[in-house]
């Protein structure tokens, strides 16, 4: 193994770990948030989400398959690239069907939220599919596999 090849795919990997465990947090609130709605007072102005069953299922979902891809992640399970990859590409296409479910109005932090979380989903996918990924992750060259 060379020198930098060893703290190069340490520090993918926590990235990774990072990503996994954030997209996992973030689409377990909205869950939350969508499960009865909210209506959050924020001094002078309010947050407020409407009820919508349908994207707290999605995201409930996608939010648990990202906590097993992190799970995998963090374990060094053979099977973390995959559950990873299977967890962003869920994520993405459930997104675009929120997308154009709300195309004709939601809230601004919905929208908002929404598209943010595509680019995130994304570039999640990209990350993952270098060979810095593949082989933090255990589906690289063997040499590369010390994280």
């Amino acid at each position: 193994m060379s020198n930098a090849a060893g703290p190069r795919s340490r520090a993918v990997l926590r990235v990774i770990r990072a990503v996994l465990v954030f997209d996992t947090v973030a689409l377990l609130f909205a869950a939350a948030l969508h499960v009865a709605g909210a209506r959050i007072p924020l001094g002078s102005a309010e947050f407020v989400e409407p009820q919508i069953v349908p994207a707290a299922i999605v995201e409930g979902l996608a939010g648990l398959i990202f906590a097993v891809a992190a799970y995998a992640a963090f374990a060094g399970a053979r099977w973390a690239w995959p559950m990873a990859l299977f967890a962003h590409a869920f994520a993405i296409l459930g997104f675009l069907v929120g997308i154009f479910a709300t195309r004709n109005g939601t809230s601004p932090f919905n929208r908002v939220y929404h598209l943010v979380m595509l680019v995130i989903f994304v570039a999640g996918v990209a990350l993952l599919l270098t060979s810095s990924a593949k082989a933090a992750l255990g589906r690289g060259p063997q040499e590369l596999r010390s994280a």
